[in-house]
């Protein structure tokens, strides 16, 4: 048997997929089973999460989004077939993905900022997503994972990636002082990875008191309203909400010569103001942290440690093809983190 008809084993023919239109509107399709190249793998989702980068494609566009879009960028599933040149995973291992697909070749990507490549075109925003019954991506995004983590748990290593980049982008949380504003997935999950990096403390601020308590049960016991910080003062802040009222509260908590990592995605024509005196004169750092880097590898290392606490995030699932629902049940907080399942 040739070494082609060996490695020519992907499903071929039609499946379904969500699909976006740029006019905002959600359907299932039918469209045709992507065809891998010699240096991809065909994944088959079992689980997908949805994020705010999801909504802002849905709701109001989101930059690099190539409409129409099937959405889905935080998934884990089954490897069903390879490309020939594909040596690090096989058909059958369980992965979770890294839906930022790059160049290698751009100065970021070539500095270890693949995130920042000028060609990035990720999964569920630039090239087909997750909410399908198959999905292409380059044999490099896709890491394997110990199957027995579940598959919700598993789906949750890409924002974990994320996390991790933001509180790496920080320069350094060891003994100090931390306040995570917004308790979604992203700031509870930069609070599980503040405390295993060694902060000294971690507060985490969130108005929806249902989800100070999910922050108590994964061990931040230090979670409250907004209103009850009173002015004190944290050596790094995480903006993590992604609204203006959260920045405006970061601006004012940071201590002097401490950092602000704003990681909240923000609408692309939302306009912030600060103090630039007190940038100035208190000599603190005000850090973008964008996607989650190169961090995907370790976040796969670092979810076998804290899989439990995170475990406590996963709420809502929906069958794939309700997508619509699980949007709504996402915008009305009714869990921190929806998923989709594919059984």
């Amino acid at each position: 048997m040739s070494l082609d008809k060996l490695f020519d084993s992907a499903p071929e023919g039609k499946m379904n997929a969500v699909r976006i239109t740029q006019d905002h509107k959600i359907s299932v399709i039918e469209t045709t089973i992507p065809k891998i190249s010699a240096g991809e793998v065909l994944v088959k989702p079992v689980c997908c999460g949805i994020c705010g980068t999801d909504l802002h494609i849905l709701r109001h566009g989101f930059v690099g989004t190539n409409y129409p879009v099937t959405p889905g960028h935080e998934f884990a599933g089954h490897v069903v077939a390879v490309g020939s040149e594909v040596r690090n995973v096989k058909e059958g291992d369980f992965v979770a993905v890294d839906p930022n697909v790059v160049c290698g070749t751009c100065r970021w990507c070539r500095s270890g900022r693949p995130n920042l490549c000028i060609h990035l075109s990720p999964i569920g925003v630039g090239r087909p997503g997750a909410a399908a019954e198959y999905v292409a991506t380059p044999s490099q995004n896709a890491f394997k994972v110990n199957e027995a983590i579940g598959h919700g748990i598993a789906a949750l290593i890409e924002p974990l990636a994320c996390a991790l980049h933001a509180v790496e982008s920080s320069q350094g949380i060891k003994d100090r002082r931390v306040l995570v504003l917004g308790s979604g997935t992203m700031g509870l999950l930069i609070a599980l990875t503040s405390k295993a990096f060694g902060a000294g403390s971690v507060t985490l601020s969130d108005p929806a008191t249902a989800k100070q308590n999910i922050a108590r049960q994964a061990g931040i016991e230090d979670a409250r309203g907004p209103e009850s910080l009173n002015g004190e003062l944290f050596d790094v802040v995480f903006e993590a909400a992604g609204v203006p009222a959260a920045l405006r509260q970061a601006l004012q908590s940071i201590e002097k010569t401490g950092a602000l990592v704003q990681v909240g995605v923000h609408d692309a024509d939302a306009i912030a103001s600060f103090n630039p005196f007190k940038l100035y004169e208190q000599e603190f750092r005000f850090i973008g942290s964008n996607s989650c880097a190169d961090k995907f590898a370790a976040a796969v290392d670092l979810m076998a440690d804290i899989h439990d606490k995170a475990s406590l995030l996963i709420g809502e699932s929906f069958p794939v093809w309700s997508f619509a629902e699980a949007v709504q049940s996402m915008e009305a907080a009714k869990s921190v983190k929806t998923q989709l399942r594919f059984s």
